[in-house]
């Protein structure tokens, strides 16, 4: 079974990502993710997976890894300042009938210098749901931000 999820896994990673190599975690780790998931049967399970892509001026994508969602608390330095495209990818695996699939979730998020965000990402009896909160420095009001996809990027 580890070995279907791993090729499961590595498959979704190929498709989505562009290819499978570690996100290099650099600088502050400004982005909090918290993950839930949870299959609706003890012969599945789900797998969570985030990619991380640089923005350009031109709004074109340049892939710079991934980040498994292996752990309830894991923790990613984006750079600041800068229009980054995160893909929050969930793959479904049953022992007894294979692959049952993907979904993602996609945002563009430029985050602020010295603010953090706390990402839920929850995938629960095949409902998934990814949520962005931002809390600034010095005890500024956190605010929820709204997801947006790639087309968001050119207005």
């Amino acid at each position: 079974m580890r070995l279907r999820s791993l090729i499961l896994l590595g498959a979704v990673l190929a498709a989505g990502c562009g290819g499978a190599f570690r996100y290099a975690d650099i600088g502050e780790k400004n982005l909090v993710i918290r993950t839930e998931t949870s299959s609706d049967s003890a012969f599945s399970s789900v797998k969570a997976v985030l990619g991380v892509h640089a923005v350009d001026a031109q709004c074109k994508l340049t892939y710079e890894g991934y980040v498994e969602l292996d752990r309830p608390l894991v923790q990613v330095g984006i750079p600041a300042e800068r229009l980054t495209y995160l893909v929050f990818e969930f793959a479904s695996s049953s022992f007894l009938g294979g692959t049952r699939g993907s979904i993602s979730q996609e945002t563009l998020l430029r985050p602020r210098s010295g603010a953090t965000y706390d990402v839920k990402v929850a995938y629960k009896n095949e409902l998934y749901e990814v949520a962005i909160r931002e809390t600034l420095p010095r005890g500024g009001r956190p605010r929820d931000i709204e997801l947006a996809s790639l087309g968001a990027c050119k207005r």
